[in-house]
């Protein structure tokens, strides 16, 4: 038995008739008729009654009827089963993360992927991305801006400071590290946007303000700037170990460095979805196994 021959026997007898059957099927009597001889050829014994007004499920007709009737409904759980299961697989996590991070956070992201190739990430550029979370606007934020929601959980990740790169016709390009405060004398320090509000409070607390002439999201913008020698760029130190080339030159500083800490937050939640649980747990783990740990010299 084929299961579209179940299925045509099982509108026939909700019908209760082959002309009515066929229109709901969308086949031909001809087609219809053919398969239910079929069916009753294969179990040797009469479906159905013939009746002035159409036919009647015969108590062979009517026992198939039931199994089928069961058949049937089995393979649609199966189905709503295997569905809900790719939906799930298919789920995708929203993360509000600081812009100046996302570079460094690249790799993880990308291991992420790897491992959950089912899982979407959807990354928003966001500073207040704490907020973004209690909003449920997202479902994980990263960022260096301390939390305030008491519904907003925050788990420390790494902490962050600051370095300076040069040109290496620089006139600081041999020198191994230089004071904060010694770049108060320099007027071409350039920095990206979303850490100048951490550095303008750092350069407040030590009684003065750098000046920049460019300021950009972009660390590839920024360091074209620095190989054409219009300046220095003050860049996390996270970012260091990807600058290979011969061109630059890092400058350390000491003293009062610039450093913040990074922070994975997210919504307490006791119904939290097994996704964004496995998200949180790699990244855990991850920023453990590089052993990112980005001691603030100056505190």
């Amino acid at each position: 038995m084929e299961l579209r021959q179940l299925e045509y026997f099982i509108q026939i007898c909700k019908s209760g008739s082959f002309t009515k059957a066929k229109e709901e099927l969308g086949v031909t009597q001809p087609t219809l008729s053919q398969q239910i001889r079929v069916l009753e050829d294969e179990y040797n014994i009469p479906l159905f009654d013939r009746v002035s007004r159409g036919v009647e499920v015969t108590e062979a007709g009517k026992i198939l009827l039931n199994k089928g009737n069961a058949i049937l409904n089995l393979l649609e759980e199966a189905r709503n089963e295997i569905d809900g299961r790719n939906r799930k697989t298919k789920e995708t996590i929203s993360i509000g993360c600081c812009p100046a991070e996302m570079e460094y956070l690249a790799p993880y992201l990308m291991r992420f992927h790897r491992k959950y190739p089912n899982i979407s990430l959807r990354i928003m550029d966001t500073e207040d991305a704490a907020n973004k979370v209690a909003q449920q606007t997202v479902d994980i934020g990263i960022t260096a801006y301390p939390v305030a929601d008491a519904s907003v959980i925050s788990t420390h990740l790494y902490r962050q400071e600051l370095a300076l790169v040069v040109h290496s016709e620089h006139p600081l390009a041999d020198t191994s590290s230089i004071p904060f405060r010694s770049l108060k004398q320099m007027n071409a320090i350039m920095f990206r946007d979303q850490n100048k509000s951490l550095i303008d409070m750092h350069g407040l607390s030590c009684g003065f303000t750098l000046k920049s002439i460019i300021e950009t999201s972009s660390a590839s913008v920024l360091m074209q700037w620095v190989r054409q020698g219009l300046g220095a760029a003050l860049i996390p130190t996270s970012l260091l170990k990807s600058l290979r080339d011969d061109s630059l030159r890092i400058v350390r500083l000491s003293g009062h460095i610039p450093c913040w800490d990074i922070s994975l937050v997210y919504l307490h939640s006791v119904t939290m979805r097994s996704t964004v649980r496995a998200f949180i747990q790699e990244m855990d783990s991850y920023v453990r196994e590089v052993e990112v740990d980005l001691v603030c010299s100056g505190n």
